[in-house]
């Protein structure tokens, strides 16, 4: 997630607003303005990492729907939800169809952003996906983004370390899934210091979006912890309630006292575990390829969870929408049901490889023989967390606000910050920055 930099919108929503192009002719009616050849354009603005998958969607949509061209405009992922704030802040017509960072959802429809999809999509359309997804991708009753697909983490483990320590393998059954306090024991005995200078230089255990709240939430999740308050306006007793401060103390231990986690950048964590510096590692299922990539013998167990408490795993990822201020929204919903309910949710979830959202797929995986057979099992044990487990990010309007400083407050608590100061300090923070929300929230 990248923070706006809300210095730069100022000054660039002018300067968009007044570049805008494709904006509507004088009497023309929306979604019936069709370019020369009677060919209606779309825009649609999408991360750069996705070009290869999403030109494939698009090729097969443009001949199944020859009246509709996709202009797709991609943008790198550290610029594009500023890019897509700039351009829908300025009430900028020439986009059309927006990706949507799902915990967004309620920030950008409070704005006036988003276009509700219901009628565009069909009363229908909520039924086909994972109710988590609807739940994340609605605001007021009414479904506001589309999920392009979800996601879900699983424990990845390194079979050879383990087994040079004598350690048993964690099973791939949910039935048998670790605790956390369990999988702590087990990557004590995992860290090792090799080159005798009392530092540890393989470490039992680490999480691949480290001081992240995407991943990190799990953990308070499964103490049973609300996050925030119901209208997403008070951290205060939410963000540092009793049971965060617990789940982070635990965190804190795992870098700090037991010292089975390295306090590395989130970007190193995968190369940590693929070069055998790490045992352990807790991460989604798209870093399989790399993983797979690397030539590890490794092994895949479900989430921890702690004793006592609830199984709950990171869910959410891009949806999908329709701006406000389109004047070809008609086109642009045929677009998106073919992403994310159509033909072209298939395509995406075979050259994405990312967890479909819809239940059709997600069936199909449970279905499918070629599931049943390692590593493609990840894929079957993603889909049923994805069913069962999933837990969502708080909705609030001030998401970023929220999100910049419970990662700061994570980092913190990694580099040795008392856990309690450190989300005390980010409850203050967050209660100040949402206060301009209050008059706004229904």
């Amino acid at each position: 997630m990248n923070m706006i930099k809300t210095g730069l919108i100022g000054s660039l929503a002018l300067v968009l607003a007044a570049g805008c192009s494709n904006t509507a002719k004088p009497g023309a009616s929306p979604d019936k303005q069709a370019d020369s050849g009677g060919v209606t354009e779309i825009s649609y603005l999408a991360n750069s990492i996705w070009e290869k998958p999403i030109k494939k969607v698009i090729d097969e949509f443009e001949k199944e729907n020859p009246n509709i061209k996709v202009n797709l405009q991609l943008s790198p992922t550290t610029k594009l939800t500023e890019t897509i704030e700039i351009k829908l802040a300025s009430k900028a017509q020439d986009l059309d169809v927006v990706s949507v960072d799902v915990p967004l959802t309620m920030g950008y429809s409070l704005k006036g952003y988003l276009e509700p999809l219901d009628n565009l999509l069909g009363a229908e359309a909520k039924s086909k996906w994972v109710p988590s997804t609807v739940d994340a991708g609605s605001y007021n009753g009414q479904l506001m983004s589309a999920p392009m697909n979800t996601s879900s983490v699983v424990l990845f483990y390194n079979k050879d370390l383990l087994q040079q320590a004598g350690v048993p393998l964690p099973s791939e059954q949910i039935k048998d899934r670790m605790t956390w306090e369990a999988l702590v024991e087990t990557a004590k005995k995992l860290s090792k210091d090799t080159n005798g200078d009392n530092q540890n230089d393989i470490f039992g255990f680490s999480f691949d979006q480290v001081g992240k709240a995407y991943q990190l939430l799990a953990l308070g999740q499964s103490k049973n912890a609300k996050v925030l308050s119901d209208n997403g306006l008070t951290a205060k007793g939410y963000t540092n309630s009793p049971e965060m401060v617990s789940a982070f103390q635990f965190y804190s231990d795992m870098f700090n006292k037991y010292k089975v986690s390295p306090k590395i950048k989130r970007e190193e964590a995968l190369d940590y575990f693929i070069s055998g510096k790490v045992a352990m590692f807790l991460a989604s299922t798209q870093n399989l390829p790399r993983i797979k990539d690397a030539k590890m013998n490794f092994g895949i167990a479900p989430h921890p969870y702690f004793e006592g408490g609830k199984v709950a795993t990171p869910t959410g990822s891009w949806h999908i929408g329709i701006s406000k201020y389109s004047t070809k929204k008609e086109a642009a919903a045929k677009f998106v049901k073919y992403l994310t309910l159509g033909k072209g949710s298939q395509i995406w979830f075979e050259e994405n490889g990312a967890l479909p959202a819809t239940l059709e797929l997600l069936d199909h995986i449970d279905k499918d023989a070629k599931y049943n057979e390692f590593p493609n099992t990840i894929m079957k044990l993603a889909s049923s967390e994805a069913r069962q487990t999933a837990a969502l990010r708080p909705k609030t309007p001030g998401y970023l606000e929220w999100e910049n400083n419970v990662n700061k407050a994570f980092e913190d608590i990694k580099n040795g910050t008392d856990p309690k100061k450190a989300l005390d300090d980010a409850a203050t923070l967050i209660d100040s920055q949402l206060r301009k929300y209050q008059s706004v929230v229904k």
